[in-house]
């Protein structure tokens, strides 16, 4: 913002805190910036608008604002795949093309890197982030591409490198970074596809791959798998940077991981052909999310979720329907999604955001089928279909050519070039109406009451009424080229200027109560004083003229030429300030015909004023310039002239109207781009004109009477089948109620059957395992009575000992495998019981069950006892089977060295025994582990009985949650019963009201129905003379042929007669020529014969001939008669009188000459007479037709 004083020296300065405008909320989208639609990490909506990048959170729709600096374009924008930086490409008259870092969080740049000289003209083609955020990767569009990463550390250092040149120069078109390997990037183009690594400042390439594709869009779904798509519908992957499928994108099913390209065509073989024909075949914005992948076909989005490891499958289509524009202005060029991978976002070729799910569950999207109405029955398919819907409200598409507000509801209407009417209730900020027509729409006007709206052509002017969803035109005006429209203060009256001339007219019967002439330039623009008593217009010439409006006097005539006014305003009462900007950036001050102030802008603001808003209070004054400013001045203005402004850099495009709200708290804006502003107004306090407090509070609405009776029809029809419904409710309720307690009286009987048999079980396997453990104990005790009965004679018998102790082990083993596999078959007989039951089990099971485990866990160390007692048995043994070894030794030397390989024979096979007591001990301890896993199981059955206990809990909280929702809808019944009553009584009211106007309507209807007869027969009458009308028009076209048929023979005739009198004029001359050889008959005989040859055998002197009878019977005459003059002649040749009597026949055929041109002339004026004659005829005959006509 810029603050300019200009105020003059010779005044004292006074402390005026200055109006300030801030931006609530701003409605628009700049299209042409790539990536103009990204996701922030807290879930707001970034896009450009004019010249700031907005921050919408489109739950409370809430807007923050960045402001890029003055002057400066945005081409490009990327968000980090954190979401936590935002890069934009800029460019600036001054500093040239950078790119500027934000910070999401605070919102502050966070850096500033200016592109190298290189590439400060060329056209940036790909701008992207690397996986850690650490660097931005660049890439040219030209035949000569290159590559440049910029890193965002303190160090800025920079890394480039050139492109190889593609085989047809057409340059590259994609780019992706790896997910791992910051430093690697790859790019593709036409038929190719390079991978590039950077190494400090430098970057080289890796590696390089050619195919027959022409790539438009890639990215890597790991990281030795790049998915890429072409610019002829194919979907291709890259494993390792060697081509492995492809299929058509739009017939995808399924994308493999491990197949390869012959296993694709297999199965693409088996499907049908696809006869779809695609607007577009370009695969854009192949996009890797955390389980699936997106692309894009012109309006369409594919998402494809993993199913399996190796496995994509395509879940869902989601499609952006054309709605009010061509099919081709939504071609999706740009698509984000946010943090949880849940939501997209999508922006199309004209100024709008759109949203949907990437995904739903079943039942959500029936739910959104059933709310939906669906304009055509779609084919079942895998996958589901989804709709994009508009982010928001619905903008304007092209730039803003008027706005109007009213005083009775708090809405404004605007006009665009994109031929839509919108009204917008500025304080819901939401869009109450769109109307779209077929031609474009140069202003509107809103009446005071915001019931009635003028909507100006270029031809005509229309009066609308507004209703609920609609636009009713009631009245059509033939003002040609209308440049202003302007509704009187308090509403009675209406003026309109077109060409140069002002009509005013009266709003209730539409009648023009007077013309005001005398502008020589178009009107362009008017305004009502405040008492609707006279109103203020200004011309393209220069002229400002106020007029009263009942006698069309002009009380005030100012008049500048060279100076255009493009807006006026009307401030005071007694005498009125007329305050107007010119063409120059001069803002003046009128009062009685005479320039009183003049506030020259400053020179950085100087330009071609645009608009100018004066609130009702005269104290806030805003103008716009082409300059994009909106610039506030002080009002009121200082007596020496000059005053004090500030301007607002926030806009891109011109500023085209400005409008204050009616209660002056907002400001209104809308720019030349299409972007509609609503700015709240800070420090006016006692600045804002008084107001009725009930004003801005209307709400209602205007309704056709069909419309309603249509409504009355389906609210009865509501009432009657909301009645149905609570009957049939009720009688379901009770019908439900009878059947869940039969179903829950089953189940508790079948519940306490199977408690009852589990105790049985239970107590059956709890008897049967205290058997087994008697009997197994009662084994064990008899084993160890025997084994040490037999120990005592182990001294004298150590061998046999030995041996019958190993027979008695392997007995004794057999045994305990025999009891062990019978123990395992009744665990396994326990655990299926118990497995089969353990929905039913209940607490006394948990006692014996503990009670179990109690006895197990006595089992298990009474069985450790027994191991440590055998441990020690054989410990025992091997002590002292040494002290008799020893003792042996001592007595029996000499049989020590007999018996010595018997003695460790025995050892070793101790050593066995005591290896196969280790794996009995090991045995027995996977036995405790068999055990381990069964009280596992034990506890997980308790689990699943403790869920089955809550799921019990849970269904009694939703029978009663169903019990309240029941008495609620109960309550809301009586409720609508209540309402039912009293619309009943308010129909007897309405039926009363119905029967007086039926007795007021019959005589009516009786002079309607004569009136219709009288109609009707005038109709037929009509269509007589329509009918009358159609024959008189084809005798007339008959009589037009056969006129044109005469003309054109008339013509031929006159051409053939020109050309026969020039003929004969030759043969008159030739004939008079021949006078002179009168004497010479020889060579007068030779000149007739070429006159012969000459004249009669040309075939248009014959056609003449024959065309008139007495011309030639007259030539033959005349022929003979020289004929039979010739011979003669020759005979009379030798006398002297032949010279006379030429002379004789010379003459006599000269004046045969002159009576032939006589005969041909009166032939001619006897044709033209026929001509006349004919003709009055044809048009005394059309004259009586339309007089017969008329008659009818």
């Amino acid at each position: 913002m810029a603050n300019v004083d200009a105020v003059p020296d010779d005044e004292e300065e006074v402390q005026v805190i200055p109006v300030n405008a801030v931006p609530r909320n701003i409605y628009g989208l700049r299209s042409e910036v790539v990536g103009n639609v990204q996701y922030s990490y807290n879930g707001d909506v970034v896009y450009p608008v004019e010249n700031v990048i907005v921050f919408h959170n489109f739950l409370n729709n809430k807007q923050k604002f960045l402001r890029l600096p003055v002057d400066t374009t945005p081409l490009r924008m990327t968000m980090a795949s954190s979401k936590k930086f935002l890069a934009v490409l800029e460019q600036n008259p001054t500093d040239g093309s950078y790119i500027s870092v934000y910070d999401m969080s605070t919102l502050k740049k966070r850096r500033h890197l200016v592109l190298p000289e290189k590439f400060q003209e060329i056209e940036i083609n790909a701008m992207l982030f690397t996986y850690d955020a650490r660097a931005i990767v660049l890439m040219t569009k030209c035949a000569e591409a290159s590559l440049l990463m910029l890193t965002l550390d303190k160090s800025s250092s920079e890394a480039e490198c050139t492109l190889p040149s593609t085989d047809n120069d057409q340059g590259y078109e994609c780019m992706a970074c790896h997910p791992e390997d910051n430093a690697l990037v790859a790019i593709a183009g036409t038929g190719v596809l390079i991978f590039l690594c950077k190494a400090e400042t430098t970057i080289t390439v890796s590696s390089t791959c050619k195919f027959a594709y022409n790539i438009c869009s890639m990215y890597f779904l790991a990281s030795d798998l790049l998915l890429m798509g072409s610019d002829d519908n194919d979907l291709i992957l890259v494993e390792n940077g060697d081509f492995k499928t492809h299929q058509k994108a739009n017939t995808a099913e399924s994308v493999h991981i491990l197949k390869d390209q012959e296993q694709m065509d297999k199965e693409l073989a088996k499907m049908l052909p696809s006869d779809e024909v695609l607007k577009d075949k370009r695969v854009t914005f192949v996009t890797n999310l955390r389980d699936a992948f997106v692309f894009v076909l012109f309006n369409r989005v594919f998402v494809f979720e993993k199913e399996t490891k190796f496995e994509y499958v395509r879940t869902t289509v989601i499609t952006l329907r054309p709605s009010e524009f061509p099919e081709e202005a939504y071609q999706i060029k740009n698509i984000a999604f946010d943090d949880v991978m849940e939501n997209i976002i999508v922006s199309p070729t004209i100024s709008q955001i759109y949203t949907s799910r990437l995904s739903m569950t079943e039942d959500e999207f029936y739910m959104i089928e059933d709310d939906e109405e669906k304009e055509e029955e779609e084919e079942a398919t895998s996958y589901m279909q989804l709709y994009f819907k508009p982010l928001g409200q619905k903008l304007h598409v092209d730039g803003i050519v008027d706005v109007s507000i009213c005083s009775w509801k708090p809405i404004v209407v605007t006009a665009s070039k994109d031929q839509t009417v919108r009204i917008w209730n500025y304080e819901t900020d939401e869009i109450e109406l769109v109307r779209k027509f077929q031609v474009d729409v140069n202003l509107v006007e809103l009446c005071c009451t915001g019931f009635m709206v003028a909507i100006g052509f270029a031809d005509q002017l229309r009066l609308a009424q507004i209703y609920m969803e609609d636009l009713d035109i009631v009245k059509t005006f033939n003002f040609p080229r209308c440049t202003i429209v302007r509704f009187s203060n308090l509403g009675a009256y209406m003026a309109a200027g077109y060409d140069n001339c002002i009509s005013v007219i009266t709003a209730l019967n539409f009648e023009t109560v007077i013309h005001l002439k005398g502008h020589s330039g178009i009107i362009l623009t008017l305004a009502w004083t405040k008492m609707d008593d006279t109103i203020v217009s200004g011309g393209a010439e220069g002229a400002i003229y106020q007029w009263d409006v009942h006698t069309g006097e002009r009380l005030q005539e100012i008049v500048q030429k060279g100076t255009q006014y493009n807006t006026v305003c009307i401030g005071g009462t007694d005498p009125i300030s007329i305050y107007a900007i010119t063409n120059y950036g001069v803002v003046r001050e009128f009062q009685n015909s005479e320039l009183v102030r003049e506030i020259a802008l400053p020179t950085e603001m100087k330009a071609p004023l645009i608009d100018m808003c004066l609130s009702r209070s005269d104290m806030v004054m805003f103008v716009s310039n082409t300059l994009n400013d909106l610039i506030n001045i002080h009002c009121p203005f200082s007596e020496a002239g000059g005053g004090r402004c500030r301007s607002f850099r926030f806009f891109a495009s011109p500023i085209k109207r400005l409008k204050f709200t009616f209660d002056g708290l907002m400001l209104i804006t809308a720019s030349d781009a299409g972007t509609l502003g609503f700015w709240v107004l800070e420090n006016i306090e006692g600045r804002i004109a008084i107001m009725d407090k009930d004003l801005l509070r209307c709400q209602e609405i205007l309704i056709p009477r069909s419309i309603l009776h249509d409504k009355i029809e389906q609210v009865k029809n509501l009432n009657l089948r909301l009645k149905q419904q609570a009957e049939e409710f009720a009688y379901q309720l009770s019908q439900n109620q009878l059947f869940d307690g039969q179903q829950l009286a089953a189940v508790h009987k079948s519940y306490c059957d199977a408690m009852e048999q589990l105790r049985a079980l239970n107590n059956q396997s709890a008897q049967l395992h205290v058997e087994d453990m008697n009997a197994v104990t009662f084994k064990m005790t008899e084993v160890i009575n025997e084994h040490n009965r037999k120990l005592k004679n182990l001294e004298n018998q150590y061998g046999e000992q030995m041996l019958m102790e190993y027979q008695k082990f392997s007995n004794l083993r057999e045994t305990m495998l025999k009891v062990r596999k019978g123990y395992e078959e009744k665990l396994q007989k326990s655990a299926s019981t118990l497995q089969n039951t353990v929905e039913g089990l209940e607490e006394g099971y948990k006692m014996q069950l503990n009670e179990r485990r109690e006895l197990l866990r006595e089992l298990i160390k009474e069985m450790q006892n027994k191991k440590a007692e055998y441990f020690e048995y054989c410990r025992q043994v091997d002590i002292e089977s040494q002290r008799t070894l020893h003792d042996t030794k001592m007595s029996y030397e000499n049989k020590l060295q007999d018996e010595k390989n018997s003695a460790q024979l025995w050892r070793g096979r101790a050593g066995v025994y005591r290896k196969k007591y280790e794996l009995v001990g090991i045995e027995i301890e996977n036995l405790l582990e068999e055990l381990e896993i069964l009280t596992e199981e034990n506890t997980k059955s308790e689990k699943i009985i403790n869920k089955g206990m809550r799921d019990i809990d849970d269904l009694q909280k939703d029978i009663a949650d169903r019990d309240y929702v029941i008495s609620t809808k109960e309550k809301r019944i009586q409720e609508l019963f209540h309402r039912n009553q009293e619309l009943d009584k308010y129909k007897l009211v309405l039926l009363h009201r119905i029967t007086e106007l039926k007795a007021q309507i019959e005589p009516k209807e009786y002079l309607l129905n004569d009136k219709r007869k009288k109609i009707i027969d005038m109709e037929n009458a009509l269509e007589d003379l329509n009918q009358a009308n159609i024959r008189l028009e084809a005798e007339i076209e008959s009589v037009k042929g056969k006129y044109y048929d005469t003309i054109e023979e008339l013509r031929n005739e006159r051409n053939r007669a020109k050309a026969a009198r020039e003929r004969i004029n030759n043969m008159r001359t030739e004939i008079y020529q021949l006078g002179a050889k009168i004497n010479f008959p020889k060579q007068m005989r030779k000149i007739v014969q070429d006159m012969y040859k000459k004249y009669v055998n040309k075939e248009p002197i014959k056609r003449s001939i024959n065309m008139d009878k007495l011309v030639r019977e007259e030539y033959f005459r005349q022929r003979n008669y020289i004929e039979n003059k010739i011979k003669n002649d020759k005979e009379k040749s030798k006398h002297n009188v032949v010279k006379e009597e030429c002379d004789a026949i010379f003459n006599e055929n000269m004046e045969l000459m002159r009576e032939i041109d006589k005969l041909r002339a009166e032939n001619n004026s006897m044709k033209e007479k026929a001509l006349k004659k004919q003709k009055a005829r044809n048009e005394a005959k059309l004259k009586g037709a339309k007089k017969k006509a008329v008659k009818k």
